[in-house]
């Protein structure tokens, strides 16, 4: 489903402003115009070095190649620099930032892409400063009734582009300005995603306006509240995929209370031993013939090499199809008792909070080795070619949930390898079992969003409306603290 852009045309309050906020407002657009001009004419100049065309005969500006001709370099390599160029920008703007040259030159690479040309009967460019939504460039603020000294509720942070070094670092302010937001731009701002902001000086009015852009699905995206097609209760099943222990589940009911028939661990102790030992075996033989090639001999242990590890393969993805029929038996007697929605935790990032001071080398080389997107991918096409719908299987970000407690939501503690004790609560549960349960409640508490924002699939990145879980929305007791 593509993403439709709209633009929400909001007033500055020109009546609110001081002096030295139009001055500063005036001098920084001004200066990001006359920027963006030069970058056009560059382009132009350059175009047979910089500039391609494609096969349907659009014209192509090459990043790059631009900034070798404008921006020099100092925080690379010594043999990278670049200390000289023809067109040294931070030499005629000495009081702009590096971030602000790649912005200009990105608005005046899409004006030249376009079909923007400089010529001297042509009028001059906008007044226009485009910001991408960062929180270091750009933020929107709303102000709650309770506070009576402010001129207006709705307030827009831009950066500041001129350098200011404090303690020998550089810091940006930021200009504050303020918006008349009314009702239809608040209901039409909840709708979607603000992707940049672009600033307008109209001098007919002489004001100024603030253009947002906004990433907003179409309303064709949104279906009628979707009912239980069934006169089944309501079930999550939240899994936790794991190393040691392949995966853990726990399914969440209308009852308030866990029992041994909603929680489940998938384990194989033989895999274990036969993983181990086709390691052993294929660390041995990579040993023997790096010796080997040291030292000159001629010998053939690649060859061996590459039988053992097509070996270790096809043993592999036997024991993997066998995990995920184990794993869907449990599904689909669950799937008979309960109308079932199926979570699973995305771990993505886990290898990057594991770090060298964290983990034993061991423990490094498993989950280097861990090959959970594969796993993630059978189990869904298993539950797909088995009759369940793409909006009942989801992944969600598996991050900070095996490091809560399930009951409460606070920081727990771990006594014991697999265990996490609570020392608010006083809760202690198994820590797998605590990850499965923390990924139910994630999604379960992404449903209470606005309208909209969306739930996406992390494994195929599909956005899927809040409507299509109105049937989970009786299981809200699990996000209460128990």
């Amino acid at each position: 489903m593509e993403d439709v852009v709209k633009t929400l045309k909001v007033r500055i309050k020109k009546e609110v402003l001081t002096t030295r906020k139009k001055e500063r407002l005036r001098r920084i657009s001004g200066r990001d115009t006359r920027i963006i001009e030069k970058y056009v004419r560059i382009i132009h100049h350059n175009r047979r070095k910089i500039c391609t065309k494609t096969k349907k005969g659009k014209i192509r500006v090459h990043r790059g190649k631009l900034d070798e001709l404008t921006l020099t370099t100092s925080k690379v390599k010594e043999e990278e620099r670049r200390k000289t160029v023809p067109h040294d920008f931070k030499k005629m703007f000495p009081y702009c930032s590096h971030n602000e040259f790649q912005e200009c030159r990105d608005i005046a690479v899409q004006l030249y892409e376009q079909g923007y040309r400089p010529r001297s009967t042509r009028p001059p460019i906008k007044r226009a400063r485009r910001q991408l939504i960062n929180a270091k460039r750009f933020i929107l603020v709303h102000l709650p009734k309770e506070k009576k000294n402010t001129l207006t509720r709705w307030w827009v942070g831009i950066r500041d582009s001129l350098d200011t070094w404090r303690r020998n670092t550089p810091y940006h302010q930021k200009l504050w300005l303020p918006l008349e937001m009314s009702t239809f731009h608040q209901k039409e701002l909840k709708k979607g995603r603000i992707k940049s902001l672009e600033l307008r000086y109209k001098r007919s009015t002489r004001e100024w306006w603030v253009y947002f852009q906004l990433k907003v699905l179409p309303s064709s995206f949104y279906p009628p509240e979707e009912k239980s097609s069934s006169s089944l209760p309501p079930a999550v099943l939240g899994i936790d995929l794991g190393i040691n222990i392949p995966a853990a589940g726990v399914l969440l009911t209308p009852k308030k209370k866990l029992t041994n028939k909603e929680i489940k661990f998938w384990h194989t102790k033989q895999w274990n031993r036969v993983n181990h030992r086709y390691k052993l075996k294929l660390s041995r033989l990579q040993r023997k013939a790096a010796l080997n090639d040291q030292s000159g001999k001629k010998h053939h242990i690649y060859r061996f090499l590459g039988l053992l590890r097509r070996r270790y393969r096809n043993v592999k993805r036997a024991y993997n199809h066998q995990f995920i029929s184990e794993v869907m038996q449990t599904i689909e007697t669950y799937a008979q008792v309960y109308d079932l929605f199926v979570v699973v935790g995305y771990p993505k990032h886990v290898r990057e909070e594991k770090g060298k001071d964290k983990s034993t080398h061991n423990f490094r080389r498993k989950l280097h080795q861990w090959n959970f997107s594969l796993v993630l991918t059978l189990l869904r096409w298993a539950l797909i070619l088995s009759g369940f719908e793409p909006h009942r299987i989801l992944t969600v970000e598996e991050r900070g949930t095996s490091s809560h407690c399930a009951r409460c939501g606070r920081k727990v503690i771990r006594p014991v390898r697999g265990l996490v004790h609570c020392p608010s609560c006083g809760y202690t549960f198994h820590s797998d079992l605590t990850g499965a349960m923390n990924i139910a409640r994630k999604f379960l508490g992404a449903l209470f969003r606005p309208r909209g924002t969306t739930i996406t699939d992390y494994l195929t990145g599909q956005r899927y409306s809040s409507t299509h879980f109105t049937v989970c929305l009786g299981l809200s007791h699990w996000l209460q603290s128990q």
